[in-house]
């Protein structure tokens, strides 16, 4: 019988997953070394579904403070995703904190700084000799690469294609956009986006306070409408190489608002973002 790659790929959630990475991967904090390694594992505490760096002991360069255990077997925190996961899922929202798994928490003190809470050991056989950094803490490149957010994953991927689709998008009945000529930009266990031109959006939008980051796309601009929903929209004007393609075009959270693609409405998505 034939298998469903996502329920492969989600099918172990509940679990502490590990995989190792070939890359050089270091960490800085206020500019001090924190940990340089070419054995590196991209770690997903159960739950979890984008995952973060553990580094080696020996590779840190700075010092761990003990500051407690926490076991968060029983934590319930997150968003509850249909497609994914019966229990609730734990995305990039919520803080790293928030551990699923047993383990010792640290500070890391690098100079004369200290990151509180930004370590987490785990108590598992194959991640003895590893500690967890909180990504949020420290500054990071990939060889001589900064990122931004997250690592990547080496089993997602974005791919964005040209289409001739016809897209309209409303709100309470009003029109907010119509497009015969969208990008699609379709990303591992994500709904489809879809980014179109400035000049198909037909209200008045305004540029909002709120930026996010994501690791394949860089920084998001946030757009509300006037007298309308805020935050609705969002577009990259410096975008990571992965999304050159939809530099300054206008993406709507779909799960807000009624999208129709060639005539027909589609179920809204259900993410952290609904």
């Amino acid at each position: 019988m034939a298998v469903k790659m996502m329920e492969l790929l989600t099918g172990e959630l509940a679990a502490l997953r590990y995989q190792p990475t070939a890359k050089r991967v270091r960490a800085f904090l206020a500019g001090e070394p924190v940990a340089d390694t070419t054995a590196a594992r991209l770690v997903w505490e159960p739950r979890r579904v984008v995952a973060i760096y553990a580094v080696p002991i020996n590779a840190l360069t700075a010092q761990l403070l003990p500051a407690g255990a926490e076991s968060g077997d029983d934590v319930d925190t997150g968003y509850r995703l249909p497609d994914i996961s019966e229990r609730p899922v734990l995305d990039p929202s919520v803080p790293f904190a928030v551990h699923t798994c047993p383990g010792t928490v640290y500070d890391v003190i690098a100079g004369e700084d200290t990151a509180g809470r930004a370590a987490f050991r785990p108590d598992d056989s194959d991640l003895n000799d590893y500690v967890i950094l909180d990504f949020a803490a420290f500054e990071w490149r990939e060889e001589d690469e900064p990122i931004v957010s997250h690592p990547h994953d080496p089993f997602s991927r974005i791919d964005v294609r040209r289409s001739r689709r016809h897209v309209r998008i409303e709100h309470e009945g009003m029109l907010l956009a119509e497009s015969k000529r969208p990008m699609l930009l379709f990303e591992t266990l994500l709904p489809v986006r879809y980014y179109l031109p400035r000049e198909d959006v037909v209200v008045r939008l305004e540029p909002s306070d709120k930026v996010s980051y994501c690791a394949y796309k860089g920084r998001a601009s946030y757009f509300s409408v006037v007298d309308g929903p805020r935050d609705i929209a969002w577009t990259y004007h410096d975008p990571l190489h992965d999304a050159e393609q939809v530099r300054d075009w206008i993406c709507f959270f779909d799960e807000r608002l009624d999208v129709a693609v060639d005539g027909e409405y589609v179920a809204r998505s259900v993410t952290p973002w609904s």
